[in-house]
């Protein structure tokens, strides 16, 4: 069923061991990822959906994070219902798993649910009480549920109103037609048109045509008024603030957007590259950023109305390289999800195969980690690059 699809060889993967059912859940994973960064839902909602199928056959192994993915991966296809789902199950796995809360409350938003969206967000809140996210869907909940009241009753007015026309117009009388009236022996004729006269010199014109007299006309010839003139002196543009920031072409504020991709590339190379962590325990070794690789996604800028918006939804990759003693191992940070919302982006590992045991460990214990170690000095600088995008 998916030989149409360029993942068909992972998707149509049947693996009998569990072993090899890890490693295909691992691949299924990042291809997911992958998929999402390329803007390829159908492709992301297909590998998400294998890798929880795959993990169903192993009790206890199921991951919430690939429910919690795959319903935002459902929300950008509008399959929202879906996306509801998932997010539940995803809870059922873990109730502590902050994103789930996130996406239940936005799908409850678009199902116009909105107490059990503001109830949602108000449980994620428990779990944790810094996230900025929640109070502003709590926010958008109450005022789409005020507005959804006020057009309901607005369509009910409406309705009401249409009603009293139509019975109206059924009831109303048609007014009588008077006769015509047959012109008497010797009156003259009523040749006029209603809305025209007959002028001075009997041309008919428009009604509210106004004649000038020769005098007028020989003072305003003397005047000058309707002739075209030319404007002496050099014309020149005053300097404008542009309401929002648009460009100085824009003055009227309309809809404007700036391309920031090529920004976001060079800031990301400046900020990302170079960064080091030194291995503890007298080790001597050392973790390096090399190179941060092109971004796909968008990242823009727009000015509508006098608001700036900016949007940002970026993956990447950071490559790094260690070096223990005489060993040398290569590596990459795969991150995507990058935002200017308060969700933490998606870091996932990846180790060249030339790269020894012993720097395998390293890697293990000192990159995958969020919480210590090389990602979270990539992770502190990446949010300072997002930060200076958001204050353009």
């Amino acid at each position: 069923p998916y030989s149409s699809n360029r993942h068909a060889d992972v998707l149509g993967e049947e693996p009998t061991d569990e072993a090899a059912k890890f490693r295909l859940v691992e691949e299924l994973k990042n291809r997911a990822k992958g998929a999402f960064a390329q803007k390829d839902m159908p492709s992301a909602e297909l590998l998400y959906g294998k890798a929880i199928s795959v993990l169903a056959t192993l009790p206890g192994k199921q991951e919430a994070a690939l429910f919690s993915n795959r319903a935002m991966v459902r929300l950008n296809m509008n399959k929202v219902e879906e996306s509801l789902e998932d997010s539940k199950k995803c809870l059922e796995v873990d109730p502590t798993f902050v994103k789930a809360w996130h996406r239940k409350a936005q799908a409850l938003i678009r199902l116009n649910e909105w107490d059990d969206a503001i109830a949602a967000a108000e449980e994620g809140m428990k779990v944790e009480p810094d996230n900025k996210a929640f109070p502003e869907i709590i926010e958008k909940a109450k005022q789409d549920k005020v507005k959804d009241a006020e057009d309901k009753a607005n369509l009910k007015r409406d309705a009401q109103d249409v009603r009293v026309e139509l019975f109206n117009a059924s009831t109303a009388r048609t007014p009588p037609v008077k006769k015509a009236t047959e012109k008497k022996e010797g009156e003259d004729a009523d040749n006029s048109m209603r809305g025209y006269k007959v002028t001075a010199d009997g041309k008919k014109t428009s009604y509210f045509h106004t004649e000038i007299s020769d005098e007028a006309k020989r003072l305003i010839e003397e005047q000058g008024f309707g002739k075209p003139k030319k404007i002496e002196g050099e014309v020149t543009q005053a300097a404008a603030d542009v309401k929002g920031g648009g460009s100085q072409w824009n003055q009227a504020g309309t809809y404007e957007e700036k391309g920031m991709t090529k920004w976001v590339q060079e800031s990301l190379q400046a900020a990302l590259k170079g960064i080091t962590f030194e291995v503890p325990a007298g080790s001597g070794g050392s973790i390096t950023t090399t190179e941060v690789g092109t971004i796909t996604g968008d990242a823009n800028i727009s000015v509508s109305r006098g608001k700036r918006r900016h949007l940002l939804d970026i993956a990447f990759d950071v490559e790094f390289e260690g070096k223990m003693g005489d060993s040398t191992g290569k590596g990459k940070l795969k991150i995507s999800e990058v935002s200017t919302g308060d969700d933490e982006p998606e870091v996932s590992m990846e180790i060249d195969s030339g790269a020894s045991p012993q720097l395998r460990e390293v890697f293990n214990a000192f990159v995958k980690p969020a919480g210590q170690g090389l990602q979270p000095l990539v992770l502190k600088e990446l949010k300072q690059v997002v930060a200076e995008y958001k204050a353009k």
